[in-house]
């Protein structure tokens, strides 16, 4: 009887090796060894949006493909909105929220970011006939935002008297804004970007910089991931990769903000995109 119990504790660790989980692939902590569970975004251009197939495509998007595959990882995203990718980070429903996200205090509380992948402006884009040009100039008007965005406190805070009007998306927010229903939309400048490009009846208003990086976020509890993105971020940064993705996604060069916080980009970028 002990010869069998010897005999199938040492099949199960053979079977345990060869079909098991590494402990390399488990060192992260991830929901699922070997794979990140990322939450995206399919409306926040450039930064992750869907093809015509649905698939999440982007500058983070690429970053995180890139960085994964350098750990060994898979990835597998889940669409979702601002709000729930942080609730999800925050239960354990994800691993990764992989967007533009802006790194402000009250988030910070909750969630841990990566090192900066970008730096914004807000942007005011309007239709073509209006004639407003400054933020004060939308007292009294409906202006759409981005429900959870680090967007949504830059309407009561620098726009006196204007409605906000909360969207899930900003597909949402740009429709409504075509047909009238609203006066403005404030968004990120890339984003803005993106949609004067695929509607040429808006137009930018006015625009304002930030007091924030773009990053991505993870869970209080996987710093180990936290910095093992960090580091191949940074590796991106020094082999140049960091900004071949930045240039088929951004039609200007990095802010100075973001260069402090990489200075390699300094010379690569000196002579603009």
């Amino acid at each position: 009887m002990f010869r069998i119990a010897l005999a199938a504790f040492a099949g199960a660790l053979v079977l345990a090796g060869c079909g098991g989980t590494s402990s390399a692939d488990d060192q992260y902590g991830l929901l699922e060894p070997g794979t990140i569970r990322a939450a995206t975004q399919t409306s926040q251009p450039p930064f992750a949006y869907g093809d015509p197939s649905g698939k999440p495509v982007g500058f983070v998007i690429d970053v995180t493909d890139e960085a994964a595959k350098r750990l060994g990882l898979k990835v597998d995203y889940k669409s979702t909105s601002v709000t729930s990718s942080l609730a999800g980070l925050t239960s354990h429903q994800y691993d990764l929220a992989a967007s533009g996200l802006g790194v402000t205090d009250e988030r910070a509380k909750s969630v841990a970011f990566t090192k900066p992948l970008f730096w914004s402006t807000t942007a005011v884009l309007t239709g073509g006939k209006s004639t407003a040009a400054k933020l004060t100039d939308f007292g009294g008007r409906k202006v759409g935002v981005v429900t959870g965005s680090a967007q949504e406190p830059f309407v009561p805070a620098k726009m006196p008297g204007a409605a906000p009007i909360g969207f899930p998306n900003a597909n949402a927010a740009v429709s409504q804004l075509l047909n009238g229903s609203i006066d403005a939309f404030v968004v990120g400048g890339p984003d803005a970007e993106h949609f004067l490009k695929q509607y040429p009846s808006l137009r930018r208003a006015t625009s304002a910089p930030v007091d924030h990086p773009t990053s991505m976020a993870v869970p209080k509890d996987h710093s180990a991931l936290l910095t093992a993105l960090d580091q191949q971020i940074g590796a991106m940064v020094a082999d140049g990769t960091y900004a071949r993705l930045y240039r088929k996604y951004f039609t200007t060069a990095p802010l100075p903000q973001l260069v402090a916080a990489w200075p390699e980009l300094g010379a690569q970028f000196a002579g603009g995109l």
